[in-house]
This record gives structure tokens, C-alpha cells and sequence, in this order.
């Protein structure tokens, strides 16, 4: 990343702690090293993160210590599994050496079912998440006992209820829900899966975004590799600079030379 994209990231109108909620609020970090060393000063709490990626490039990985990283610093965070069961990112935080019992049973950290509808086993699940109007009110019901906290959530991934809408919909839910969060202070990491939604719906959301995170794979002499690139849009700017990583199992998302 440049150290122009660095000053846009740290001081944009909505990710810099310009008003007095926010400066008490403190910053917040993604969890991930390599990233984080790219937010330098970290990103505010009323902050809208956008990560776009392949099928198992490690959007979800990078979920599950953005996750951990909020139960490590206080926060109540909150998971709508949308692809797979919440059992999954469960095992993901196990990974990362933190179980989530504790957690969940101290309402620090909140799963929600959006995948299994009317079969689920969790105790909070969205009978009918295609229905914006529905997810959108299930959300605001699960993040308004947490109003007090710092709260984190991750929607993963967000295009899966999606993909099959019109794309004006698409959109007014997208700005109406970011416009919500953010006016909370909500920080939130939506993950989007490649090539789901057309390329003008795409364009429109992440217009909506004041981050966005690429991830992608790299076929080269060296074999397949993982790549990153976080940019803004809002100024303007995005970094054309790819950076490798690589997925630990205990660790996660890992910058590689």
C-alpha cells in the first residue's frame, strides 16, 4: 500500500475517530498482522469492511480472527453464518486456540444461523434470510441488546442471501443496512464470494463500503498463492499493490514474501 492510501485509510471521514463516541470507543484491528500494519493507527468502530474472494481463498479464516481479535479486546461480536453451519467458524476459533463456550455462554459472542433455516439447532436463527426485510430486522434485534459494548459483526458470507434478488433491492438494502450500522458504531466485516453478483451490483455495493479487501489466488511458476489487496474507495484511491500470504492453521492469514 502506498503511504498515500495509508493517510486516506487512517484519516477518511468514517474510519478516523472524529467525534467524541468515537475517540472513547478507541480503534479497532482487524487481527490479522499483515493487514493491520497496513491500517496503521487501526480503523474506527463505526468502520463498513468489505472482503471479496474465491471459494476458500480464506475469507472465513480471516472472519474468525477478526473475531478473535474483538473477544481479545472486550468487544461483543457477533457471526451470521450464511454458507455453512455456525459449528463451522466454531472449529475455525478453535483453531486459533480460543474456544468459544465461555464466550457465547457470557453473551460476548453471538452465533447466528442464517444457513440451515428451519432445521437449525441454534437458539437465534433467520427462518428466511432471501427475505431482506426479515435478515435486516433479525440483525437490529440481536445487535440491540449489545448497544453499550463495542460490537463486531461478520456476515459470511453476505452474498449468498443476496444472489438471487434484483439488483435495485440489492442496492437500497445494501446502503440502508451500512447507513444503520455505522450510525451505531458498529464494526462490520461482510464477506462476499466472487462472481455471485453481477459486476454492476458489485460496482454499487462497494461504492457503500469505506474499505474493501480483495482476495484472490495467483497462478504463477511458484505454484498457486494467495493474494491481498485492501483499498478505499470513497477517496478515490485503491492500492494496486498485491501482497502474498498464506493460511497457518493455528495462526491463520500470514504475510508471505
Amino acid at each position: 500500500m502506498t503511504r498515500d492510501l495509508a493517510k486516506a485509510v487512517s484519516t477518511a471521514p468514517g474510519l478516523a475517530p472524529d467525534t467524541e463516541d468515537e475517540r472513547k470507543l478507541g480503534r479497532a484491528y482487524l487481527g490479522a498482522p499483515v493487514l493491520d500494519q497496513l491500517l496503521a493507527g487501526g480503523i474506527s468502530y463505526a468502520t463498513q469492511l468489505m472482503v471479496i474472494g474465491d471459494t476458500g481463498v480464506g475469507k472465513s479464516v480471516l472472519a474468525a480472527q477478526f473475531l478473535y481479535e474483538g473477544l481479545l479486546v472486550g468487544d461483543a461480536c457477533v457471526y451470521v453464518a450464511c454458507d455453512e453451519a455456525p459449528d463451522n467458524m466454531r472449529q475455525n476459533m478453535a483453531n486459533l486456540r480460543l474456544g468459544t463456550n465461555a464466550y457465547e455462554k457470557a453473551g460476548r459472542l453471538v452465533f447466528v444461523d442464517a444457513f440451515s433455516r428451519g432445521h437449525s439447532r441454534e437458539r437465534l436463527h433467520v427462518m428466511d434470510p432471501n427475505n431482506l426485510e426479515e435478515f435486516f430486522a433479525f440483525e437490529k434485534q440481536v445487535l440491540t441488546p449489545l448497544r453499550g459494548s463495542r460490537i463486531r459483526l461478520v456476515v459470511d458470507s453476505i452474498s449468498t442471501i443476496l444472489g438471487t434478488l434484483p439488483r435495485v433491492e440489492i442496492l437500497q438494502f445494501g446502503r440502508a443496512r451500512l447507513r444503520t450500522l455505522g450510525s451505531q458504531r458498529v464494526l462490520v466485516l461482510d464477506n462476499y464470494v466472487t462472481g455471485l453478483l453481477d459486476e454492476q451490483t458489485m460496482a454499487g455495493l462497494t461504492h457503500a463500503y469505506p474499505l474493501i479487501l480483495r482476495l484472490g489466488f495467483l497462478h504463477g511458476e511458484a505454484g498457486m498463492q494467495r493474494t491481498l489487496q485492501l483499498g478505499k474507495l470513497r477517496s478515490g484511491m485503491f492500492s494496486g499493490d498485491r501482497r502474498l500470504f498464506r493460511i497457518d492453521p493455528h495462526a491463520g492469514i500470514v504475510g508471505q514474501r
